[in-house]
């Protein structure tokens, strides 16, 4: 992807989030709900990974013959931000599996399904007409899209696979937590809702480290000088 068109949809997808954080927010303390509060502010540093990826974007455009260097270092950037952010979702899932609490449902799930919504909004517009398809290793990657030209630049931009990351690892836990939700809800498996945040956060730190080696491979060079 070119780095105007990644700018363009990165502050469409900024403008998105931190009008859906500033909402959860408010309505978390209007309503006293810890679940819309807490993730009002989760949305935040999702807020904070994107602007690292709009700094960049703006960097690349500026130093359009090291684009590729610059990206992959906001790509290094994010991905060990996602990673943080996984660790803390595993350590949380940890300390809810020993030290269970009640879990208002209702408030959870309608969360859980905004966020959803919010971030499936947010991946069509990061990935237009084409998307990546991720099976578990970043390496591994097959992206579809009719013009061959277009597909080789959205490979090489390992800022765009950052930003892309962080919605599709939000996108995972949303999913999860419905799931483990529902079935703590309807069927009584409580203790599944801190498992499944558990192999959540595992999963996004296999994603955050494929792209890190991704990142160091390209920064490499310049390390070494």
């Amino acid at each position: 992807m070119e780095d105007n068109v990644l700018k363009k949809r990165t502050i469409l997808v900024i403008i998105i989030t931190v009008l859906m954080m500033v909402a959860e927010i408010y309505f978390g303390f209007i309503t006293n709900s810890m679940a819309l509060t807490a993730d009002g502010f989760h949305m935040g540093t999702h807020t904070a990974a994107f602007m690292i990826t709009l700094i960049v974007c703006t960097i690349a455009i500026r130093n359009a013959n090291k684009a590729e260097q610059v990206n992959a270092f906001g790509g290094l950037i994010s991905a060990i931000l996602l990673g943080i952010t996984a660790l803390g979702i595993i350590w949380e899932s940890l300390d809810r599996f020993i030290t269970p609490i009640e879990i208002s449902f209702q408030e959870a799930i309608l969360v859980a399904v905004i966020g959803l919504i919010v971030n499936l909004v947010c991946i069509f517009i990061m990935g237009g007409d084409y998307h990546i398809h991720i099976d578990g290793d970043i390496n591994h990657e097959h992206c579809h899209h009719h013009n061959d030209e277009v597909m080789e630049k959205v490979e090489e931009n390992l800022n765009f696979k950052a930003a892309y990351m962080h919605i599709l690892a939000d996108i995972l836990t949303s999913v999860m937590a419905i799931i483990g939700l529902l079935l703590a809800k309807y069927l009584g498996l409580q203790f599944l809702d801190p498992i499944i945040g558990y192999v959540g956060g595992i999963i996004i730190i296999k994603w955050s480290l494929e792209l890190i080696k991704s990142s160091y491979k390209v920064l490499k060079p310049l390390i070494r000088r």
